[in-house]
């Protein structure tokens, strides 16, 4: 969880809870790849799961889904 609240704003403000999901989204997150992901990788998945809290998303499954999916899909829009 440190690593995602590194990348937030200091004019952000999120509750106990959804900083709790986010931290662990961001773990869940990491722990799918079959080896560790460098920096620029967990960077972005942290900003993906930072985006989507700002939205008003709180499940900890869902935050990591859809961080992993829109990874993915600017993954493959890079080529």
């Amino acid at each position: 969880m440190p690593y995602v609240l590194h990348h937030i704003s200091r004019s952000l403000a999120f509750d106990p809870e959804r900083l709790s999901a986010m931290g662990d989204a961001y773990d869940r997150s990491v722990r799918s790849f079959m080896t560790a992901p460098d920096q620029p990788v967990r960077e972005a998945i942290a900003s993906h799961i930072i985006v989507l809290a700002e939205r008003g998303v709180v499940d900890s499954a869902t935050l990591c889904q859809s961080a992993l999916a829109a990874f993915r899909q600017t993954q493959n829009e890079r080529g």
